[in-house]
């Protein structure tokens, strides 16, 4: 880097696994990281707020398939070691062992470039949205939307063996690609699932074609976990849910999710824990997505 200019950094988890919880340090000390979009959404953008605006947090946690943007400041000279790092991640009694490691380090080079804008720590904003009105923007409403359906869906195994995505007044089965859906909607609507994790180690939540709106991360710290930092009220597609601590007193760990089938895809597509070695040994099921009543053009299955 060079001293004086920021830089907008990319960061997806692309291991098969490994939980990653990023931390930008200096000298040991953590840094702020101010994160601008994650699963590739602006933060802040949506349902008509104008302009989008940074988060600044101080760690991210990134469960596999995790995309993350955000900009970070350049280390002053008087820094010896600059280190975008991951912290340990406690992924439960019979998850992998995630210690604390170094990712990369950042050196200074040079002086500042000509005609750059100096550093302004306190510039929140990161540009406006283009659309003219709310109803031109994805995921418009969303929050506020009807709800045509709720879903109780939950994570379920026999360690090292089976691995179940569940969903509550069903036979738990493994995936089976020619099995029927485990859940239909219409195109248009919007449902809101809540997913627990009722085993003693993490998973990670992920649905293909769609996003889907945060509304509440439940039950984290009584079972020893910690809510992720600035993703309650935004769009993702990947999520994690903390193990259960197997205390029969405690809750399970769950996340409530706001589901949007408003947009153009129908068809047979997947949800499914994102942690490879899981979702290979079945934890994965089949949502199908019928044309609303209004509109039954083709549209290739996914």
């Amino acid at each position: 880097m060079r001293p004086g200019e920021r830089e907008f950094w990319r960061v997806t988890n692309t291991a098969a696994d490994s939980v990653l919880d990023l931390q930008y340090v200096f000298d040991g000390v953590p840094q702020t990281l101010q994160l601008v979009a994650v699963d590739g959404v602006p933060l802040n953008s949506q349902d008509g707020t104008e302009p989008a605006a940074v988060t600044p947090v101080t760690h991210f946690t990134m469960p596999p398939a995790s995309r993350v943007e955000f900009i970070v400041s350049p280390p002053p000279p008087r820094v010896r070691l600059a280190q975008l790092t991951t912290l340990r991640v406690n992924g439960g009694p019979y998850f992998y062992n995630l210690p604390q490691r170094p990712l990369a380090t950042v050196q200074l080079l040079g002086g500042r470039r000509e005609g750059t804008k100096e550093d302004r720590s306190d510039d929140h904003q990161i540009g406006r949205s283009t659309a003219k009105s709310t109803t031109q923007q994805r995921f418009a409403g969303l929050g506020t939307a009807q709800v045509a359906a709720t879903h109780a869906l939950y994570f379920d195994e026999i360690p090292l063996s089976q691995y179940f995505m569940g969903v509550e007044g069903q036979t738990e089965r493994l995936f089976d690609p020619n099995a029927a859906p485990s859940i239909v909607v219409t195109q248009g609507t919007v449902e809101e699932w809540t997913v627990e994790n009722r085993t003693p180690e993490n998973h990670a939540f992920h649905i293909h074609q769609i996003h889907f709106l945060v509304k509440s991360q439940d039950n984290f710290e009584i079972n020893g976990s910690k809510q992720a930092p600035a993703i309650t009220g935004q769009y993702l597609d990947t999520v994690q849910v903390p193990f259960w601590d197997r205390n029969p007193n405690h809750p399970f760990p769950s996340v409530k999710l706001r589901l949007d089938f408003r947009g153009p895809d129908i068809g047979d597509f997947v949800f499914h824990c994102h942690v490879l070695s899981h979702e290979d040994a079945g934890m994965m099921a089949i949502v199908r997505v019928q044309p609303s009543s209004t509109d039954k053009g083709e549209n290739g299955h996914h």
